[in-house]
């Protein structure tokens, strides 16, 4: 179902930020993946403090003294971004015979139990409790499928236990509770389970224990995984119709999507049209393809049991539908791709209320149901498609559905209607349209404020949700006022011409409202993304975070530069160094807040705090581009507290080690 991708030798193919996240050696600090060192002691693992980045003194500095014309500071400057992005060794370039096991082919598998006390991360949901336990015959069809795609590429001298097994599987489904819980745990069963998707939980639970040794291990059983669905695809085509396909499909893309590896992730990302297009030829996007089931007082025994698992296998579908929906636009915009759904089309009822969808049987479903408000009519055919029809749906929904699903696949569409309108924006803005239709502006000037709104609306009803949600909208909001193509081409991204065409946009950009209101909501993707819980920063979050601190650091350089032309290279340092009040853009609004973004009054700055001596929080004004970048390290790595760079997600480091060097230029 991939793809094969063509090496090119080309240089002049634009670098973007994936070129920055390596592929190659990722694997070649350990050779015993399942061996005595499988799960380090806690003490080991909380014994390195986590480094500091920058010294947090250097925050108050704003600007190098002007010693030539700004032309030539901005060329200099766009030449040194973009040979950061260019001399990366970790540009993914594919190698003669090249494939998914050269990078492993040794993996001897000495197994040693894995404590569940030694993972940061918490894994496992104290209130999960399910009856199945994996059993040796289905641990010997794990080793089955794993010895049989693998073939001769890798040594397996052993296995893992069943008990392990066991624990790592739960791990991996208690990980899909978390957010919209698309797995349901109580109705799973092991023994009438694939072995592609038992291995793929296997390998979610892997990453997700938040070991590196067993993180790297879960990346390998991926690509098991991966090769292991497309040679049952190719055996059998009836396969892509199958539920637990559909879903060990979208378990390893999830995964490796944002892994920080730009080999696996290109390759999940165009494996997701795939999954698209089984899933809308199945008709699961279309709301015929599903019953209105509900319990009866009458039922009972084996009909009531029948008819939970009916209603179970519709809502696992609906389901997983709104998680792929939601992982497509997160993809959109923290990868700026064309999404491969339109909201348009997704008439697929609204997912059930979450304790409805984890009742542990069919008696406690039917209890359930029976406390429920009864819906309207038409209640259980309200989709995603009728909530951006008319917003005011959200607020009168039955307490049938899954409200906080409800709240960020709404947020997801508006997302996909904020791409359209960036799409739209950048055809009226072409050389090549007349600026002067009025009809044109006025519809682009409507469109705007109605985008901006509904988002303003759907953030006020996000306030109960994680904290991720939150980010997202406020990134959405930053995303209207800014344009991130232009921010990612000043950083370097296509080269020195293009930086400094993007610099000739964003100068007039950065004296404007519209650019005070695209800060201010990037300072409040900060805000929110401290508030993320531990070890839960590591995907497409991310790269929003990262997205958020690009567009502070470009308005910094912006203004910076106006002060360097105004200062004329005349005035001496200290006069460039702002006496007025801070106005803390990661904070929530007040008064100075306002009179920021009204009049442009006060000195827009981020707080910065030194992890390592614990000392208060500092002031660092935007204008300083090593201290904008700082923040930004600091808020990626303080959501992995007691980990050094080298043992955060491939990801993580990734985006730390470039905003660093980027941080590092004058």
């Amino acid at each position: 179902m991939a793809p094969q991708f063509e090496a090119s030798s080309s240089l002049s193919l634009p670098p973007d930020i994936f070129n920055a996240m390596p592929e190659l050696d990722w694997f070649s600090d350990t050779t015993d993946i399942f061996g005595l060192d499988f799960t380090p002691t806690i003490d080991n693992a909380i014994e390195r403090q986590l480094n500091g980045s920058f010294p947090a003194e250097d925050c108050q500095n704003i600007a190098a003294e002007h010693d030539g014309t700004c032309d030539k500071h901005v060329n200099d400057s766009a030449k040194q971004r973009h040979a950061i992005f260019q001399r990366s060794l970790w540009l993914w370039r594919p190698d003669a015979n090249q494939n998914a096991f050269s990078e492993h082919n040794n993996i001897p598998m000495n197994e040693r139990s894995i404590d569940m006390g030694a993972s940061p991360h918490q894994p496992y949901l104290p209130s999960l409790h399910m009856e199945d336990t994996l059993s040796q015959d289905s641990r010997d069809r794990i080793l089955q499928l794993v010895v049989k795609t693998a073939k001769s590429h890798v040594s397996i001298p052993s296995f893992p236990s069943t008990a392990c097994l066991d624990t790592l599987l739960k791990v991996g489904i208690a990980k899909r509770l978390e957010t919209d819980a698309w797995i349901h745990p109580y109705t799973f069963d092991s023994e009438k389970t694939r072995p592609e998707l038992l291995t793929a939980l296997i390998a979610a639970g892997c990453v997700c224990f938040g070991i590196p040794r067993v993180s790297k291990t879960g990346l390998v059983l991926f690509e098991i995984v991966r090769v292991a669905l497309n040679q049952l695809a190719e055996e059998d085509n009836s396969v892509i119709r199958d539920l637990q396909y559909l879903q060990a499909c979208m378990i390893w893309i999830d995964v490796t999507a944002f892994c920080g590896f730009q080999r696996k992730m290109q390759i999940a990302e165009s494996s997701l049209q795939p999954l698209v297009t089984a899933l809308r030829r199945t008709g699961k996007f279309d709301h015929v393809s599903y019953t209105k089931t509900r319990p009866c007082a009458s039922d009972q025994g084996d009909e009531l049991e029948d008819k939970w698992r009916r209603w179970v296998e519709d809502e696992s579908y609906k389901r997983l539908v709104h998680h792929i929906f939601e992982h497509d636009i997160y993809t959109t915009i923290a990868k700026e791709r064309q999404p491969l759904i339109s909201y348009a089309e997704l008439s697929v009822p609204l997912p059930a209320a979450r304790d409805l969808w984890l009742a542990p049987s069919a008696d406690i479903w039917q209890l359930v149901y029976d406390t429920k408000r009864f819906p309207s009519p038409t209640s259980d055919t309200i989709s995603l498609r009728d909530l951006l029809a008319n917003p005011e749906m959200v607020h009168c929904l039955s307490d049938l559905v899954d409200l906080r699903i409800v709240r960020t696949a709404h947020l997801s569409g508006l997302a996909a209607q904020c791409w359209d309108y960036f799409q739209q924006a950048k055809v009226t803005s072409s050389v090549f349209t007349s600026s002067e239709d009025p009809s044109t502006k006025l519809w682009m000037q409507s469109r705007h404020q109605k985008l901006y709104q509904s988002l303003q609306s759907a953030k006020r009803t996000t306030h109960t949700d994680v904290a991720v949600t939150e980010l997202f909208a406020e990134l959405l909001m930053m995303s209207l006022h800014v344009s991130l193509d232009e921010i990612t081409r000043f950083a370097g991204k296509c080269g020195e011409a293009e930086a400094h065409r993007a610099y000739q946009t964003l100068q007039p950009w950065s004296q404007t409202k519209q650019a005070r209101i695209a800060v201010w909501h990037a300072g409040q993707v900060i805000h929110f993304a401290r508030n993320v819980l531990p070890y839960q920063l590591r995907g497409a979050d991310g790269l929003m975070v990262y997205h958020a601190v690009m567009v502070l650091w470009a308005y910094g350089m912006m203004q910076r530069d106006a002060a360097r032309r105004k200062a004329d290279g005349k005035e001496p340092r200290e006069s460039t160094t702002s006496s007025e009040p801070s106005t803390f853009l990661d904070d929530m609004t007040n008064d100075r807040t306002n009179d920021f973004l009204l009049m442009n009054t006060g000195r827009p700055c981020l707080r910065f705090s030194n992890t390592e001596s614990g000392t208060e929080s500092q002031a660092c004004d935007i204008r300083n581009a090593q201290g904008v970048m700082a923040v930004g390290i600091a808020v990626l790595e303080g959501n992995l507290p007691n980990e050094i760079r080298e043992n955060l997600p491939q990801l993580t480091r990734s985006l730390c080690e470039l905003m660093k060097a980027l941080g590092s230029l004058k």
